[in-house]
């Protein structure tokens, strides 16, 4: 009714085109009508398209609301972008156009529909404005789409009503879906055909099982391992070398927590909190003897997971024996060559974390319970039996230990458990196999679940309520990753060829466990929405089973085909035909890493700087039990042990975690429950406020388009102001950077990771504005050598000392002590230069290792500035001299050297270093935090008056 009483003054005020009208649109927040979008039928790529977009207020719209347009494919990653202040018409009609430019290159350089996307909100950052009717998930509007095709595009313009396009909604969802969709009722239609003609040919007899061959001599069981290892090991470790140099932060978490137990602090990440911030139980315990013999826990983990998953390759390999029988053509070998080249299972086994033992428990579970079906139960056979009573049990305790390694474990070990319900009550009795099988899982699970509701008051991580929302966008973004999942590494194929393993009857309960599993992972991975870590890390548990499901259905195709043609080329054609399949699908994949990864160029970013260099850093200059705030819990609290750290995103903060949760915001998804982040800020500041950290660490993103000017501004002047706005914008971090913040700390340093990732490091203000004693000092140090000198102006160089040898990647001390004449400029820099013939590492830092600026200076102090150089990666073994000299960073100008070892350019000859090899494994690959190497002087750091637990 309210449309038709606006009828004449929108006629009046605007006209809308033919397609499009009055009483067909969206209602939004603030009394804010949509009416409908249009735009060109198709585009190309390097072209332009206008999109109009037509709305309506009873009111001026605000300065600070924006338009935006949204073009996103479902088939790629392409995504345009364009926002805009729309047109502020008095009227109250608005018709709003946008060019969107499409790329010549990238992911949109291919013909594809885009889906179209338009809605209004709030700047800067703001929440958008809300669609009321019809709702949209993320309040985004789904407004139209374009074609990009390769050429002579259609430039008509199309109208696209709101309507429509609702009605359109759950046809674009399906689309691109489609292909996949008939590949898989294909698949399953040859699997009944190959299945019918089985049984018209031969009868209804079910098809044997493969050969009869097995290997007899000693010489035949051999050449069969030997075979078995070349196809297995050999493709895995290439896999696993090229993606070595792949860390993930987030296994520190799992180092600290093992950390912390070995100390006598608990199974905790901070001290004194009994909080579980982690998702992998088993496998932080796994670790825990390896911490206690100060073994280097990346080197242990690689080892660990490779191992892994050379164990998990081997029972694939005995499950398909098992069900499919063992041949000449070693087509038993299928599935695990496929697994051994995945990208995925390469990238994670060396990533530290705990994907290869949540792989390999479950499949070894599966072998040990369906080897114990294998045969008949003999009464007059008690080793047999007692045998598969074992198998039983055993298999039962792995699948518990499997879900405590990751919790969605969980939904394996209750598919596999099903049968065995099934049978008993199909049978009416309980075969000891199955109880076994449940005394065993648990046996592990219950006292160990116990023990966490007891210790963390939770049956659930403190992560679920981080990474789960209850939103349609959930759903959607979960589709898209599914969708995104199919094409990585042509998994989708595996799909495919999953309905061929059911031709064959045979062990019909074992594959129908492997398809329930890989299905009701992919439920999971739409219901989780989102994982922000790469390569589809979620599905690994349940990918051995599809895996195995997909050869099982390549070597039924093979062989049914090979017994309908009955001719004598058949096998040798086919078997061969399916090896050239394999070997390409494993070629493919282990491309994709070495590309991915940059080939074998081993540990390029394992050099311990950044996020190690700045745990190290807090660490030299407080107290235990000091409180940072950090949205990274990682490398930097494990290299900060004895700190306490308040985590912005909420992994290891309840306080946090449940504040999203309470909120509905999803940490790494936006849904239409962003609405609710300004609250959620607000909250959050409070919360930063009362907890009041000694530091913080501000992380800042810098767009793409403006990094190279960004960091020449920062290289000029390496201060939070040079890097703009960017500064205030990151989400995670509660907006806190305001007037509050500036006020009330003061910024030390800030490490460029890259031109477009700052990690700047804040210090509380009233205790920045004491003097730092571990740098002032009272005297000049007893003993002191090294190198002596004056510099102008009155500087004294009363000193110095440095390692005589580094290890390769890692780092060194290199320690000057200094008598200094008063107060001088604030952009007073120490530098050092470390250099060989063609390399120069350069060090600029303030003076007192960043912690006493040269304006704060009084006359004779005794200063120490004590730094921690590190080691970059393209830095080789050898000999270097070590340079220094005092500068002016905003002009350039060096102090002259007056006195001492002047190499004529005012530089200080300090002496030399020796790099020495990287010898894993007896060296660590990033050096590990000695608390006491770390503090020098203790008991001269700044008392940070902080409670335990505060």
């Amino acid at each position: 009714m309210m449309h038709l009483l606006l009828l004449p003054a929108l006629l009046g005020a605007f006209a809308l085109p033919d397609g499009l009208a009055v009483d067909d649109a969206v209602k939004l927040a603030g009394d804010i009508t949509y009416y409908g979008l249009q735009a060109p039928e198709e585009v190309v790529p390097g072209g332009t398209l206008a999109v109009t977009v037509y709305l309506s207020s009873k009111a001026p719209l605000g300065a600070d609301i924006w338009s935006f347009v949204h073009l996103e494919s479902k088939q790629s990653a392409c995504r345009l972008v364009q926002d805009e202040a729309p047109s502020r018409a008095d009227d109250g009609g608005i018709t709003h156009t946008v060019t969107v430019s499409v790329p010549k290159t990238g992911p949109c350089a291919k013909p594809q529909r885009l889906e179209i996307f338009t809605g209004l909100y709030k700047r800067p950052r703001g929440p958008r404005v809300r669609v009321i009717d019809p709702p949209s998930a993320g309040d985004r509007i789904y407004a139209g789409h374009v074609e990009i095709v390769a050429e002579d595009a259609d430039s008509d313009r199309v109208a696209f009503a709101p309507s429509e396009m609702e009605d359109d909604k759950g046809d674009s969802i399906l689309r691109p879906w489609r292909p996949w969709i008939w590949s898989v009722l294909t698949a399953i239609l040859v699997a009944l055909l190959l299945a019918w003609l089985v049984n018209w040919r031969e009868g209804a007899a079910p098809t044997p099982p493969r050969g009869p061959w097995e290997p007899q001599t000693r010489r035949e069981r051999r050449i069969v391992k030997l075979l078995t290892a070349v196809a297995l090991v050999v493709p895995l470790l290439l896999s696993v070398l090229a993606a070595l140099d792949f860390v993930k932060d987030d296994a520190y978490i799992s180092f600290r927590v093992a950390h912390n137990f070995v100390r006598g602090e608990g199974l905790v990440f901070n001290t004194g909190e009994h909080l579980e911030g982690i998702t992998n139980f088993l496998w932080t315990l796994v670790l825990v003897p390896f911490e206690a013999l100060g073994l280097d826990l990346f080197q242990v983990a690689e080892v660990l997971g490779t191992g892994l998953a050379i164990g998990l390759l081997l029972c694939m390999t005995r499950i398909s024996v098992l069900i499919n029988g063992f041949g000449r053509d070693l087509s038993h070998l299928w599935g695990g060559v496929w697994l051994a080249t995945s990208s995925s299972l390469g990238l994670w086994s060396t990533s530290g974390m705990e994907q290869p033992l949540a792989m390999f428990l479950p499949v070894a579970s599966a072998w040990l319970l369906w080897r114990s079906w294998s045969a008949p139960p003999r009464e007059d056979d008690a080793t047999a039996t007692r045998k598969r009573r074992r198998d039983g049990l055993w298999s039962g305790v792995l699948m518990g230990l499997g879900c405590l390694t990751r919790p969605e474990v969980h939904l394996i070990g209750i598919i596999m458990g099903l049968p065995l319900v099934v049978r008993a009550i199909k049978e009416r009795r309980l075969d000891r196999v199955w109880v076994n099988w449940a005394i065993g899982l648990l046996a592990v699970t219950v006292p160990a679940h116990a023990f966490r509701l007891l210790y963390y008051g939770s049956l659930v991580p403190n992560t679920f309520y981080v990474k789960t929302g209850a939103s349609e966008l959930v759903l959607l973004s979960g589709l898209d990753k599914l969708y995104d999942m199919f094409s990585f590494n042509n998994l989708g194929v595996l799909l495919v060829l999953a309905p061929l393993a059911f031709a064959s009857k045979r062990r019909l309960t074992e594959k129908l466990v492997m398809l329930a599993v890989s299905l009701g992972f992919m439920g999971y991975i739409v219901k989780v929405g989102a994982d922000e870590m790469r390569w589809h890390r979620l599905y690994l548990p349940a990918l051995p089973f599809l895996v195995m499901l997909a050869a099982l259905g390549l070597q039924n195709f093979v062989l049914i085909v090979t017994r309908l043609l009955k001719r004598s080329y058949a096998p040798v054609a086919l078997f061969a035909a399916g090896w050239i399949v394999v070997l390409f699908a494993a070629w493919s994949s282990l491309s994709f890493t070495f590309t991915s990864m940059g080939g074998f160029n081993g540990r390029g970013d394992l050099s311990g700087n950044y996020h190690p260099d700045i745990g190290k850093f807090v660490t030299r200059h407080d107290r235990p039990g000091a409180l940072v705030a950090f949205q990274d819990m990682g490398s930097t609290p494990y290299h900060a042990p004895d700190l306490n750290f308040l985590d912005f995103i909420g992994l290891v903060d309840a306080t946090v975690a449940h504040a999203r949760y309470d909120y509905g915001l999803h940490a790494f998804l936006a849904t239409e429950n962003q609405r609710n982040k300004p609250k959620f800020n607000a909250d959050m500041r409070e919360y930063f406020w009362k907890r009041n950290p000694e530091w913080t660490i501000l992380t800042t993103y810098v767009h793409s388009s403006h990094a190279k000017r960004v960091s020449e501004r920062f290289a000029k002047d390496p201060v939070p102001k040079s890097l703009g706005s960017a500064v205030r914008h990151n989400g995670y971090q509660f907006g806190i950077y305001n007037k509050r913040f500036e006020d009330s700390y003061v910024h030390v340093r800030t490490w460029p990771r890259s031109a477009g990732y700052y990690l700047s490091l804040f210090r509380r203000k009233d205790l920045w504005e004491q003097t730092p004693g571990e740098v002032v000092l009272d005297a000049v140090p007893e003993g002191i050598g090294g190198v002596k000198g004056e510099l102008d102006r009155g500087l004294e160089l009363l000193g110095s000392e440095h390692e005589r040898e580094a290890t390769r990647k890692h780092e060194f001390f290199l320690t000057t002590w200094w008598r200094v004449p008063g107060p001088m400029e604030p952009d007073t820099f120490f530098f050092f230069h470390i250099e060989a013939e063609g390399f120069r590492l350069p060090y600029d830092a303030i003076p007192g290792d960043w912690m006493y600026p040269a304006d704060r200076w009084e006359a004779g102090q005794i200063i120490e500035n004590r730094v921690l150089v590190q080691l970059p990666p393209r830095m080789k073994p050898g000999e270097y001299d070590i340079y220094m000299g005092v500068y002016r960073r905003s002009t350039g100008q060096r102090l002259a050297v007056v006195s001492g070892p002047n190499d004529g350019a005012n530089r200080v000859h300090l002496g030399k270093v020796t790099v020495t090899p990287l010898v894993p494994p007896f060296d660590h690959l990033i050096k590990p935090t000695d608390v006491d190497e770390q503090r020098k002087y203790p008991e001269r750091i700044i008392p940070h008056g902080r409670q335990p637990g505060e």
